[in-house]
C-alpha cells in the first residue's frame, strides 16, 4: 500500500507538533483531514508504534518493559500533555505492536493523540544516533508499502 501524500504531510506535521510539544499545533495537523483521511493517519501513527515497539523488544515485550517504557514517555511528555494512566499507555504499546489498537484499554478520544504523542517520542528517542527522526519515519513507512 502506498502512503498517501496528503496525509503523510499531515502525519508529518503531526510528529513535528509533538516533538515542539505543541498541543495546538498538533491538532492543527489533523484537522484538515476528512473522515477516510484521518483513519488512514491514524492507521500510519499505530503501525509507526507498533514497529517501534517491535523493533526494540525484538524478542516481544513483557508487560513489564511496556510499563517502564510508558513511564518514560509520561515523565516525557507529561509537561505539555495528559496521557493517561500508565496502564493505559502500557496497553496502547502492546495493541500497536500487535497491529490492533482496538484490543487497547484506551479510551477511544484518546488513542488518536496518544498513538501521535507516542509515536514522537518513539521516533526520537530509538533513532539511531546519527539519524534524523524523519529518516527513521521513511524507513518505518517504507517497511509498512512492503509488507501490505
Amino acid at each position: 500500500m502506498r502512503v498517501d501524500e496528503r496525509v503523510e504531510e499531515a502525519v508529518r506535521e503531526a510528529y513535528r507538533a509533538v516533538i515542539a510539544k505543541d498541543g495546538d499545533r498538533l491538532a492543527s495537523a489533523l484537522a484538515g483531514l476528512n473522515e477516510d483521511e484521518a483513519q488512514r493517519a491514524v492507521r500510519y501513527a499505530v503501525f509507526v508504534v507498533g514497529f517501534i515497539v517491535n523493533d526494540v523488544f525484538r524478542n516481544g515485550a513483557t508487560e513489564a518493559e511496556l510499563s517502564g517504557l510508558a513511564d518514560k514517555i509520561i515523565a516525557s511528555e507529561s509537561s505539555w500533555v495528559e496521557l493517561g494512566p500508565r496502564e493505559d499507555l502500557a496497553s496502547l504499546l502492546s495493541a500497536a505492536a500487535g497491529g490492533d489498537v482496538t484490543a487497547t484499554s484506551t479510551a477511544r478520544a484518546d488513542v488518536v493523540g496518544n498513538t501521535f504523542v507516542v509515536g514522537g517520542f518513539l521516533l526520537t528517542s530509538f533513532r539511531l544516533d546519527d539519524q534524523r527522526w524523519w529518516d527513521y519515519l521513511d524507513e518505518i513507512w517504507a517497511a509498512m508499502e512492503a509488507a501490505e
